[in-house]
């Protein structure tokens, strides 16, 4: 057992009366939050696509069946987040922790994405993120109390080839997120930004659903190598997600919250780096920035 974990075993009783609403729970880090807060005796509202996947994966654990309540939800659709929200109110009474999960990759150069690629990745990993806030916010400033974790990743602040969409996509989450904090601090309602590195939940580029190719390539791009590279070490990624999923449980118990934490030693080298290279870049050019002033 990890140290995570047992700190986790250690603080259960105090704290798993904290009812949990999470997002993209029917695979990878958000199934295996589910899994580890029903088996720690925690109420867990799972909203996701496709019930049946969390319905099959659960049956290998132990739990109170009246701590989990599956909710199909459409995350692109408003009104059906808001009725996700109220029938999780209504079955558990209120909403602590809210789990930002959902979202899923897509791999091309800008010229092989389409209108409709592009505009798909956007509706889920940005508005699905932007309608679970606007939906349960209210609850949260009511009760003056509350944890959102919106989960970005690794490409919200690096950036590489064949990723445009993807990557932009999370930064947006980036900005959305900084903006939740300085709105909803005056509630007493807390916003963590939590961006992970590789973790092995199963992405391989075109055969999964959470995982989309252009439907047509060109040639002069390198796009189908990169993703059989992609495919290739994913299985080998350094993160292992129920250790993420143990790290999430943990953050309602800690003191002091981060504002913004990333998880897996791949993240944390990335933003570094990325960091130091736009502070050299933005002295490298100071003179000409601050050319412009009056």
């Amino acid at each position: 057992m990890n140290s995570i974990e047992n700190n986790n075993n250690k603080n259960n009783n105090k704290n798993n009366n904290k009812i949990w609403l999470i997002t993209g729970t029917s695979s990878g880090i958000g199934l295996e939050l589910v899994k580890k807060l029903l088996t720690y005796g925690y109420k867990v509202s799972a909203l996701t696509r496709r019930p049946e996947e969390i319905e099959k994966e659960i049956k290998e654990i132990q739990f109170e069946k009246d701590n989990l309540l599956i909710v199909k939800t459409d995350i692109t659709n408003n009104e059906s987040v808001k009725s996700a929200v109220e029938e999780t109110i209504k079955q558990f009474g209120r909403i602590d922790v809210l789990v930002n999960n959902a979202g899923y990759g897509l791999v091309g150069s800008i010229e092989e994405l389409s209108d409709s690629d592009v505009r798909k990745i956007y509706d889920v990993n940005v508005f699905g993120v932007l309608n679970l806030l606007r939906n349960s916010t209210p609850h949260f400033r009511k009760q003056k109390s509350g944890l959102i974790i919106n989960i970005s990743s690794q490409m919200g602040w690096d950036n590489m080839e064949y990723y445009s969409a993807y990557s932009s996509t999370k930064h947006a989450v980036n900005a959305i997120t900084f903006s939740a904090q300085k709105e909803l601090k005056a509630f007493g309602v807390n916003v963590i930004l939590v961006s992970p590195g590789g973790f092995r939940t199963g992405f391989v580029a075109g055969q999964q659903s959470n995982f989309q190719v252009p439907s047509k390539f060109i040639d002069e791009y390198s796009t189908q190598s990169f993703i059989e590279m992609f495919n290739k070490y994913s299985p080998y990624s350094k993160g292992d997600p129920e250790k993420a999923a143990e790290l999430l449980i943990k953050l309602p118990t800690i003191e002091e919250l981060p504002n913004n934490l990333f998880i897996g030693s791949d993240s944390l080298s990335a933003a570094k780096q990325q960091l130091q290279s736009h502070l050299l870049e933005a002295e490298k050019w100071s003179d000409l920035s601050i050319s412009t002033d009056y």
